[in-house]
């Protein structure tokens, strides 16, 4: 460093320290070292007496005047609770309208239309026996087939038997769905049956995240997502409005539901009112029954037609199948052991698997031919075979009837590989076929053509993961194609890594999948293990609550819930933003160091999904649209915000524009759409807690710093630390090489999707990264370069060692840089100061007053971002040849 700028921060740090009263100094850092943001508990011993009057005088009066200002605008704070928040007292006059209006339907030929389908369903036959359940005990666990009506036709009993017994006022039905797609559609289907239409004050609707069609107030019906009732219960843990709560679909094991549960369970110690209703698709309703204390069960009969099951040595039988390379089986090589994931129960099945393989080819050559048995011990069931799957595709459009055709495969790199095979033969390419690929990254224009059917002579082909299993219900499928394995994510404790790996399917999973076949018709379904596989499986997978981080359901549980155990200042703030700790943490330091409405964006993407898209067999042109968003920030978040920026713009131009643009970058409007609506909501809960002054996330006040690459940087460090990444650069002959590392993995790589996958010229030796993924190999997921400074004053603690009398000062004593003494304890000092005002701000949030160039924290702030955005860029020159990993601050 010159001498210009250790002057500089002299200069700086006692023109802070002027301001500071110096009766304190921070005891314990509000940067916490273990990934963990809202872990750390402030201190308080030496508190100024300046700020003891404050908490102990002004702090009620400023509650007071927030509390007014909820009750004033309820939709600063969550737009979400509006359902929730509003009064249901029994009303007599209501309870007469809502009956005489039940009856009047009664003659509505939409109604009766509707009824004479209502009629069929084996739930409606057992109506009165549901209705008699639900009312005579306070918790029920209904079990149903696909198909059954239970998820439309429960709440509709209960809500009818209400007003028909005169009190439709006291009833307010709220139905949970795993995903928002469930809702939406479950729904629009019930107000059709009603012969209304959804939300608009009718009898039923949905609210999910940001979006909303609401019943009415009373004697209504909502389906929502498991995470909005979580919410909700920050507003009011006693769900006081509420009068019947129905979990459906508590057989997926999600991890929302499974909390949910166990916090209702709590609840009917004060709502002995409550009414909870639990339904699944499968016959495990025992065990929810024990778990709510032997609580009654009902089961309802299945609605579909026979389905015929093939395993995998039938298929190869039936369709006469040879692998193209015959290579030696990896039979016993992983087996159960998908992944990198270890578990006891795994193992001990992959030895079963492993003593029990010779005699089950044995028992298969009595009775398959030799051709067969040679294929399966041949084959390595491991992976998923898609010439297999493509051959027995050919084999049902040359040999079977018509019928749509439903792939089941874990992922995207199997559904895009499976397309591509499809499509490079000429039989597919015809206007014949109409084949779909259904996930997540594909454009939803796309996928809406899942549910439309074909014109006569068109066969339609369905490529999907598992969310084809129970939250869609594609109506003409007969034939269904069951790959055997889904994705799923495991979180290793010890080395704190995701894992996604494909597993095998449970039986459960295996049995949804064979339903999605007999809805229209007598069908198929075609397996891809063989019987011993088959023999083997886990009745259900593994919950969710066992397998990934719980830290967002712990702080908002906590804070709905706990009232014995007290969160940090920043906990509470981070409970109350509907994203994980890291996230909100970014959020908060966005409004802090007024870049709100940049990191907002990036908030909202990296807590929702980014926005874009990738057709198939245009990868690599998306890959360069991609790119060129990001403008050398070397930033996967920046690039986001470039591409929001532009939509924003080409938006204001009018529709054609907006389509065009997302068109040529490869973008989902819809996507887009929802992250602008999250900002929205983020901005709401900043402003309800007082971190900024308005609403709108554009505010001018909040975005002096917003045109600052830098500041951003800063911020997603911030946030995001300490998930950091050396870069190393390795000078080959040819052309220069980048090799990152992490603290606990060693080396990792990019992902390659990232902007940084290809880039060799980075200004520093540092990416800070959003999620950490073993595949493959361990990938890092949206990166982004950061300099020095931003771990000096948003990383872990801070301190000064000596290496060989060479002063370097350490961020969590692995993060090292040289530094000249002098300047090394300047930091550390300037460092202090932020921590000391960061924990003011959080105990008592307000926007900071940047005209006010005398305050204390305005001067703080100024300080390090003068310092951010004036670091120079690193070169080979500033590295000493015998500490090529360190910097020169």
């Amino acid at each position: 460093m010159d001498e210009r700028r250790e002057e500089q921060i002299v200069q700086l740090l006692n023109s802070v320290q002027a301001k500071n009263d110096k009766e304190s100094e921070a005891q314990i850092s509000w940067f916490a070292p273990e990934d963990h943001g809202y872990g750390t508990e402030v201190s308080t011993k030496n508190t100024p007496r300046s700020e003891k009057k404050l908490d102990n005088q002004e702090t009620k009066l400023i509650n007071q005047e927030k509390k007014v200002f909820r009750i004033r605008n309820k939709s600063y704070i969550d737009r979400d609770s509006e359902y929730l928040l509003q009064e249901n007292e029994p009303d007599g006059t209501l309870d007469q309208q809502l009956l005489e209006d039940l009856q009047k339907k009664k003659n509505d030929l939409r109604y009766i239309e509707m009824q004479h389908f209502r009629e069929k369903l084996p739930s409606y036959g057992m109506q009165k026996e549901l209705v008699n359940l639900i009312d005579n005990h306070q918790v029920t666990v209904i079990s149903g087939e696909t198909g059954c009506g239970k998820t439309t036709q429960v709440t509709q009993f209960i809500l009818d038997n209400y007003i028909e017994r005169g009190k439709g006022s006291a009833c307010r039905i709220v139905c949970t769905q795993p995903r928002r797609i469930s809702a939406i559609s479950v729904a629009e289907r019930v107000a059709a049956e009603r012969a209304e239409s959804c939300g608009n004050g009718n009898s039923t609707g949905y609210q999910i995240r940001l979006q909303s069609r609401l019943p009415r107030k009373q004697g209504s019906i909502l389906y929502c997502t498991t995470g909005i009732i979580l919410q909700w219960l920050q507003s009011d843990p006693h769900l006081s409005s509420v009068s019947h709560i129905v979990l459906d679909e508590i057989h997926e094991r999600n991890l929302q539901s499974d909390v949910l549960m166990t916090v209702v369970k709590d609840l009917l110690n004060f709502r002995s009112d409550l009414k909870v209703i639990l339904m699944s698709a499968t016959l495990n309703a025992e065990k929810f029954s024990e778990y709510f204390g032997n609580c009654p069960m009902i089961h309802i009969p299945g609605f579909t037609f026979p389905v015929v099951e093939y395993l995998l040595e039938d298929i190869i039988e039936k369709i006469r199948y040879v692998p193209e390379q015959k290579e030696q089986r990896s039979q016993f090589k992983r087996g159960f052991m998908q992944g990198h994931v270890n578990r006891q129960e795994k193992e001990e099945k992959e030895a079963i698997y492993k003593e029990r393989w010779p005699d089950y080819v044995r028992e298969l050559r009595r009775r398959y031919s030799s051709s067969t048995v040679d294929v399966i011990e041949m084959m390595d069931d491991d992976k998923v075979d898609l010439n297999l799957i493509v051959a027995l595709i050919r084999y049902i459009v040359l040999e079977e009837e018509d019928g749509a055709i439903l792939v089941f495969l874990p992922g995207w790199d199997n559904i895009s590989t499976l397309h591509d095979l499809l499509m490079s033969q000429v039989m597919f390419k015809s206007d014949k076929f109409l084949i779909i690929p259904l996930h997540s990254l594909m454009p939803t224009v796309n996928q809406t053509q899942v549910f439309k059917r074909t014109p006569p002579g068109v066969r339609k082909i369905v490529i999907a993961t598992n969310i084809a299993e129970t939250s869609i219900t594609i109506d003409d499928v007969v034939y269904v194609i069951d790959g055997g394995k889904i994705k799923e994510t495991h979180f290793d404790t010890q080395n704190n890594i995701s894992t996604m790996s494909a597993e095998w399917v449970s039986q459960a999973n295996a049995k949804q999948r064979k339903g999605r076949a007999g809805r229209v018709q007598p069908g198929h379904c075609y397996h891809l293990y063989n019987g011993l596989r088959a023999s083997l499986l886990d009745d259900y997978q593994l919950p969710e609550i066992l397998r990934t981080p719980l830290e967002e359901l712990c702080l908002q549980i906590k804070n709905a819930l706990d009232k014995q155990e007290e969160l940090t200042p920043l906990g509470v703030h981070l409970a109350r933003l509907p994203v994980e700790p890291h996230i909100g943490k970014m959020i908060l330091f966005g409004a802090l160091f007024c870049c709100l409405d940049p990191v907002l964006t990036i908030a909202a993407s990296l807590s929702f999904k980014d926005p874009f898209v990738i057709p198939l067999g245009k990868e690599k042109i998306a890959d360069a649209r991609r790119k060129e968003l990001a403008k050398d920030t070397k930033s996967d978040h920046l690039t986001v915000v470039n591409a929001f920026k532009g939509w924003e713009e080409a938006r204001r131009r009018g529709f054609r524009y907006e389509k065009d643009y997302c068109w040529e970058y490869f973008l989902s409007s819809n996507t887009l759409q929802m992250l602008h609506n999250m900002k929205g909501q983020f901005a709401e809960h900043l402003l309800g807690a007082g971190f900024v002054s308005s609403r709108n996330p554009k505010d001018p006040e909040s975005n002096i710093n917003s045109d600052n690459e830098k500041i951003i940087k800063a911020v997603i460090c911030a946030g995001l630390y300490p998930k950091v990444a050396k870069i190393r650069l390795n000078f080959g002959k040819k052309r220069k090489m980048v090799k990152v590392y992490t603290k606990t993995d060693g080396l990792v790589a990019v992902h390659p999707k990232s902007v940084n996958v290809e880039q060799t010229d980075f200004h520093y030796n540092w990416l800070i990264y959003h999620l950490k993924m073993r595949t493959s190999s361990i990938y890092l997921y949206d990166c982004t370069e950061i300099s020095p400074y931003c771990l000096l004053f948003f990383g872990g603690d801070i301190s000064i060692q000596k290496d060989n009398d060479q002063e370097t000062i350490a961020v969590d004593e692995w993060i090292i840089f040289q530094s000249p003494a002098r300047i090394a304890h300047l930091v550390k000092e300037l460092r202090k100061e932020l921590d000391i005002l960061l924990q003011e701000k959080i105990e008592s949030p307000h926007p900071v007053d940047w005209n006010d160039t005398k305050s204390r924290d305005c001067a703080v702030l100024s300080a390090i971002i003068d310092l951010i955005k004036t670091q120079e860029k690193a070169t080979p020159r500033n590295f000493p040849p015998r500490f090529q990993d360190g910097y020169y601050i």
